[in-house]
């Protein structure tokens, strides 16, 4: 799920995401959900908290040498929020993934992931290109690579062992085929067009490769406008990515000649037709690194704050009343709930003291956050393994089985692997 971590630099506290952990499911059973992410990317945790009496920096108006105002620097910060929505989203993708019954509409968790995902990679990006006139594109690869990939090969390690235990079947394609997807992130297109198995024990993380995906490509573009110092073409690039993959989406539904599953499958999995909302967030991010979204004003806080709740209720209706294989999803449901999505994640920006801010940012939602990515990675497999009919046992008792798996393993990577990865990464960086 899909998260997010940061990286000290010598010059600032470095925001560096990961809600790779988006929240999905087999095409073939319509499960979904990150990042994030995920998200994701998403995700591993949006923020990373500044040492002790340490604040957030301030957001301050700069000058350049000939008098004229700069675009205020964005600065993250430690904002709990950012992290802890990651862990609303992953309950909703473990509740419908524990039967695939309750909350029909957690396809939205993705949602949420992808424009988080957008937001903090663009943020971190646009920041990295102001502070130093370029972007390290390989040290953004390395870094997305020593956050993401060590979960993902524990959890392909953790199903070889499994299967050297148990017989699966099908293995070739439902164990080997999905790990070399997830692997080499083109699990979504494997989806989108009908080749993955049915109940792959990896089939989750089409989410990721869409994200990874992005990652490659947003990278490159945001290179390029930095180094032209063209900051309007970044805005044109994520309006032309919005608007050609909602039109995308559009032509895929109504070129059809009867909307089925395949049709369906097509839309819903593919980077090409799922990127919108990830472009939506690179604009958030956008806007937020060229200061506006930094002090506003009362009125335009409360109207946010209002909107931001008409959001919320929204996103719980689509949760309970919006399953998957609808045409409406596809046409309505999808950019809704994205800009539902923006809204929401803008109100954590601009109130961080505000009374859904404060919730969503408590103590245990941030930690569940920063498990969220590896907890996306191995629920799934998890869920296949240990049902009601391979442990004749009753429903809860199962759940309760297979959420102390999840968890332990989670649990276990993040003090084990992922933690002391980020401070090795953080300590390079510093050199």
């Amino acid at each position: 799920m899909p998260d997010g971590d940061q990286s000290p630099l010598p010059s600032e506290v470095a925001h560096d995401e990961t809600v790779d952990s988006g929240v999905a499911a087999p095409a073939s059973v319509g499960a979904t959900p990150s990042s994030a992410t995920t998200p994701s990317a998403t995700t591993p945790s949006a923020t990373t908290p500044l040492p002790t009496g340490q604040k957030a920096e301030p957001e301050v108006s700069e000058r350049s040498a000939d008098g004229l105002a700069t675009p205020t620097r964005f600065r993250l910060g430690n904002r709990p929020p950012l992290t802890g929505v990651r862990a609303l989203a992953l309950f909703t993708v473990l509740t419908y993934h524990s039967n695939f019954k309750t909350l029909p509409g957690a396809w939205v968790a993705l949602q949420v992931f992808f424009v988080l995902s957008g937001f903090l990679i663009t943020a971190m990006l646009a920041g990295e290109g102001q502070r130093n006139g370029r972007i390290n594109l390989k040290g953004f690869y390395a870094r997305r690579a020593v956050r993401l990939v060590p979960p993902l090969i524990l959890t392909v390690v953790l199903l070889a062992i499994y299967a050297s235990f148990v017989h699966v079947a099908e293995a070739s394609q439902r164990l080997w085929g999905d790990s070399a997807a997830a692997m080499f992130y083109y699990a979504d297109y494997r989806q989108a067009f009908g080749h993955a198995p049915f109940f792959g024990y990896l089939a989750q993380t089409w989410s990721l490769s869409v994200e990874e995906q992005y990652y490659i490509i947003w990278s490159m573009l945001m290179v390029a406008v930095v180094a032209m110092h063209r900051r309007r073409l970044a805005y044109g690039f994520a309006i032309a990515g919005l608007v050609l993959s909602a039109a995308d989406r559009l032509w895929l539904v109504y070129s059809a000649q009867h909307f089925d599953k395949v049709v369906f499958g097509r839309v819903y999995y593919a980077f090409d037709s799922r990127a919108d909302a990830l472009f939506v967030g690179c604009l958030l991010g956008l806007l937020a690194a060229d200061g506006h979204l930094n002090q506003w004003k009362r009125w335009p806080t409360r109207l946010l704050t209002t909107g931001a709740i008409i959001c919320a209720a929204f996103m719980v209706w689509i949760l309970l009343y919006a399953p998957l294989f609808r045409e409406n999803l596809a046409v309505w449901w999808l950019p809704t709930t994205t800009m539902a999505s923006a809204v929401i994640l803008v109100y954590f920006v601009i109130c961080p003291t505000g009374i859904g801010s404060r919730f969503v940012g408590i103590g245990l939602f941030v930690f569940i956050g920063d498990l969220s990515y590896t907890v996306y990675l191995v629920h799934f497999p998890v869920y296949l393994a240990i049902g009601t009919d391979s442990i004749h046992g009753s429903f809860w008792p199962t759940e309760l089985l297979r959420l102390a798996i999840i968890f332990a393993i989670a649990i276990a990577s993040w003090f084990c692997i992922e933690k002391p990865l980020m401070r090795w990464r953080q300590r390079s960086a510093a050199r």
